[in-house]
């Protein structure tokens, strides 16, 4: 039945794409596959723009060895077993090049050299190098560091370099992911439409992606400028994307125009601080080193975000879908829950995303515990398994915000006969907070448990009745829930891939068995 709550969601030419890729993988790893990708062997005619790079990174790689998302591994480790998947992906998509490109010339043999060792690992097939999401962004960072990689080459890398980018890029045309679409169809088209102004002999091409594209824009960019799968990182990769594509179309479809100029609006509102985002639904949160510019919007309303702003403090509330129903891949259980800074300064925060290959720590992340909002008994609010799935999800919600007062609720408890409502007031005081949770069947016993989930730089005790709390900026608050049974307990937070860090946790406890509780709290200046 869970499984069946998942696949109900998705759209029918999901599952015939997903089913025909699969089908195709043996016939993939033949050789007649092989010999219809050619041999061309044409340098590209444009470069693209190349990202800037990490020197410290780049002499790590010098070593033999490098780090990517959090966990250091073998420059070479294309199949180490040891690393995730994730680790494995991010080493085939060759941005790291940069990293050693900003070494200069001491940078530019060892990348051959790695080069030259994929090339003879991977110049046919392999269901991990040749997927479709890690080609593509080795297809836009080959095509940004050709001149770098075979200035001065011997003409066989060079000829087996060029001819691994044509075959690439063929390979591409067949197997974008209309199955998984998203962030992941956005990079096979950035990829594909690369190749076609880069490579000749690709430009056949380049009118069917841009065709997918503007209908992928109409149906990933919300009318308020979100990407709709709600998460911030993600919403900055496919801005970044468009962003590369106007600059690289000769003549840009209007739409690609119109979905940057909402969508950066819409990125400012994820900002939470310079260089720091808000944390939903997977990614980091690491964002722009500097303030937005221009005004930031009130609400993403048809994403379901909300924000206020009072004095130095600033809130950010999620009351919206978990996911695109046919998209549940970055969905976290995390709805009524929000993000309160003093400043630049984070206080209240969500526990963020430790990694996506790891049994252990991915669902509890994604779990309503670790986000700051309410959980009854210790259960989701949406049911999140297998890394990637979502089952049963919440449907309906309800939102009123205006004047610093920001009031929803939403069904994700239905299954148990209960509604959870949160009313939040931001005021130069601080901020004001009830819970209500109603029982459509009374009688059944409950636990109900509220978590606001501290930042790692922020100090807690417990003094009386209350917390006293102080931010890294030194700004003191004090967090109050009168009558209610109140304690500090252990958290985790995660700001990136593979990096965990103990903090603690608010924490409200109540049972609960009757028509109606309400959890009243409140964070306040001294």
């Amino acid at each position: 039945m869970r499984l069946w709550r998942t696949l109900r969601h998705l759209r029918p030419a999901q599952v015939i794409h997903r089913l025909w890729y699969r089908a195709r993988l043996p016939y993939f790893r033949t050789a007649l596959a092989s010999t219809r990708l050619g041999e061309e062997t044409a340098a590209p005619v444009l470069a693209l723009p190349s990202a800037p790079g990490n020197e410290a990174n780049g002499r790590l790689i010098l070593t033999g060895r490098v780090r990517l998302v959090g966990l250091e591994g073998p420059a070479t480790g294309w199949t180490e077993p040891g690393l995730p998947l994730l680790w494995r992906f991010t080493l085939h998509y060759f941005e790291w090049l940069a990293d050693l490109r900003v070494l200069g010339d001491e940078g530019r043999e060892p990348a051959r050299a790695l080069v030259a060792h994929w090339l003879a690992r991977f110049e046919r097939f392999d269901p991990v190098a040749w997927h479709p999401y890690p080609l593509s962004l080795r297809l836009v960072s080959w095509l940004a560091h050709a001149e770098f990689l075979c200035q001065g080459a011997e003409a066989g890398f060079a000829e087996a370099f060029h001819r691994s980018l044509h075959r690439q890029a063929r390979h591409l045309e067949r197997v974008w992911e209309r199955d998984v679409g998203g962030n992941h169809l956005i990079k096979n088209l950035k990829a594909a439409i690369a190749a076609a102004v880069c490579l000749p002999g690709h430009r056949a091409g380049l009118a069917r992606a841009l065709e997918v594209l503007e209908h992928e824009i109409g149906r990933q960019v919300l009318p308020d400028g979100c990407h709709y799968e709600r998460s911030p990182s993600y919403h900055f990769q496919v801005l970044g994307d468009l962003e590369d594509l106007a600059a690289l179309v000769p003549e840009p479809p209007a739409i690609l125009a119109g979905a940057i100029g909402r969508m950066r609006p819409a990125a400012a509102f994820f900002v939470m601080a310079p260089g720091l985002l808000a944390q939903f639904n997977d990614g980091t949160a690491d964002g722009p080193a500097a303030s937005p510019e221009g005004p930031v919007p009130a609400a993403l309303p048809a994403a379901g975000y909300w924000r206020l702003e009072a004095g130095a403090a600033r809130l950010l509330v999620d009351c919206g879908p978990c996911c695109p129903d046919d998209l549940p891949a970055h969905a976290h259980a995390d709805t009524l829950s929000f993000e309160l800074f003093d400043g630049d300064h984070p206080l209240v925060v969500n526990c963020g995303t430790y990694a996506y290959q790891d049994a252990q720590w991915r669902n509890r992340f994604r779990g309503t515990a670790f986000h700051s909002t309410l959980s009854v008994d210790e259960g989701d609010s949406a049911e999140v398994y297998g890394g990637f799935r979502l089952g049963r999800r919440p449907e309906r919600f309800r939102v009123e915000c205006a004047g610093g007062r920001f009031s929803g609720e939403f069904d994700g408890w239905s299954r148990l006969g209960l509604t959870h409502g949160r009313t939040l007031s931001l005021g130069e005081g601080g901020l004001e907070g009830t819970d209500e949770v109603t029982a459509s069947r009374p009688g059944s016993s409950h636990t109900l448990t509220v978590r606001f989930h501290l930042h790692p730089s922020v100090t807690a005790r417990r003094e009386g009745d209350e917390i006293a709390l102080v931010t890294a900026g030194g700004a003191r608050w004090r967090f109050a829930a009168p009558g209610l049974t109140l304690s500090l307990a252990e958290s985790r937070y995660s700001p990136r891939f593979h990096e965990m860090q103990p903090t603690l946790c608010i924490r409200l406890d109540l049972p609960f068995s009757g028509e109606k509780a309400v959890l009243p709290w409140r964070f306040y200046r001294p």
